[in-house]
């Protein structure tokens, strides 16, 4: 299918009719050959439009208004700061359109999650867990700028970040999981511990996903940055210790996957946080993070859960359904913090004794292993 040309490129830029690649209700995503351009333009770029919502307008952009403005700042953001991401060729601010280095057509991580190569599989978890860590930003001065760039926006995201947990142990209660009360102040004061340390905050894409990581000859490229903002790097590194938290492309990773992951990526956040790896606290504040992982989920897809088989992964695409993941994700809590978590470790054991007698044992909740290791 064809696209509009973004309206305000510059005069000496013709690009030729795109070619959609999808989106989302946020966005339209389209590939369009060069026809005139600066050599390092390449043969083709990435046109991304952030579209207003339902009775919005793109006019909204100059007062700053409406999520998709939000979405093309933090894309922009993400664009400008962050290595390992397409190059921003160029913007057209009033129209919420960036205009990006177009990668190509190389395998991504969840190519080969679900592929048939392990060997293949093991490499490529390696290399995006290093270049996740390496993505990260941590320079004051890049920090200053992000937050200049997003306004209020930016704090707005993280009084939200901060109320998660809560929604989260809201939706295990309203199950009737007891010991979820208890957990709220252990989780609580872990999170407030994360986002205090302002020495370990970085800025990161947030969906570096493996459907959103290219593993291009040279470098793992992280595509869709319009989640970019600033976090407690220990959340990023829980992306390595429970691979890929907040994706569909979740399964039960081989034995030695996950440790050398979290070594991985520690080697790559080095070299903006040098500390990392020789804080004999760090291991303790990732496992924190993958609890606060585990409980936020329950807010996303316990609800569901309880009513129904759903897959958290898009139509068609092969992935785990919503009682699978969580179960698999309360036994990591049992298994790896119940010494620093105990009562969300209790929580997570209830939680799971009345999965089964709700939603069936007999292996149905067992999470399958990855199908490249099967």
């Amino acid at each position: 299918m064809s696209t509009v040309l973004p309206p305000n490129l510059p005069d000496d830029i013709d690009l030729a009719p795109g070619t959609e690649l999808g989106g989302s209700a946020r966005s339209r995503v389209s590939r369009h050959r060069v026809n005139q351009a600066p050599a390092q333009w390449g043969s083709s770029v990435v046109v991304k439009t952030f579209l207003a919502p339902e009775g919005g307008s793109p006019d909204e952009a100059d007062a700053g208004a409406g999520p998709h403005t939000e979405g093309f700042l933090r894309e922009r953001a993400g664009l400008r700061y962050l290595p390992g991401t397409p190059a921003l060729l160029a913007e057209d601010a009033p129209n919420t359109t960036l205009v990006m280095e177009d990668i190509g057509a190389a395998p991504t991580l969840a190519d080969l999650l679900v592929g048939d190569d392990p060997g293949a599989a093991w490499t490529a978890c390696l290399r995006w867990a290093r270049a996740l860590g390496g993505h990260v930003m941590a320079d004051p001065y890049v920090l200053q700028q992000f937050r200049a760039d997003l306004g209020p926006a930016e704090e707005t995201n993280r009084r939200l970040m901060a109320a998660l947990p809560d929604a989260g142990l809201d939706a295990m209660a309203d199950w009737g999981v007891r010991h979820a009360e208890a957990a709220r102040a252990e989780v609580s004061e872990a999170f407030t511990a994360l986002l205090g340390d302002s020495t370990r905050e970085v800025i990161s894409a947030g969906d570096t996903c493996p459907d959103n990581a290219v593993l291009t000859e040279r470098a793992v490229r992280f595509l869709d940055t319009e989640g970019t903002a600033v976090h407690p790097v220990a959340i990023d590194a829980a992306y390595a210790l429970q691979p890929f938290s907040s994706c569909w492309c979740v399964f039960t990773p081989p034995s030695g996957l996950r440790e050398a992951m979290l070594a991985e990526f520690t080697a790559g956040a080095s070299r903006q946080l040098p500390q990392l790896a020789t804080d004999p606290h760090w291991p303790a504040q990732v496992r924190a993070a993958v609890v606060i992982f585990t409980v936020v989920s329950a807010a996303w897809l316990l609800p569901s859960a309880r009513t129904k088989v759903a897959s958290i992964g898009p139509a068609g695409a092969l992935a785990p359904n919503h009682r699978q993941l969580l179960v698999s994700r309360w036994r990591q809590v049992i298994a790896e913090a119940a010494d620093d978590f105990p009562d969300t470790a209790a929580a997570a054991d209830e939680a799971i004794t009345r999965a089964l007698r709700e939603w069936g044992g007999n292996g149905a909740l067992d999470l399958p292993g990855y199908p490249a290791w099967r």
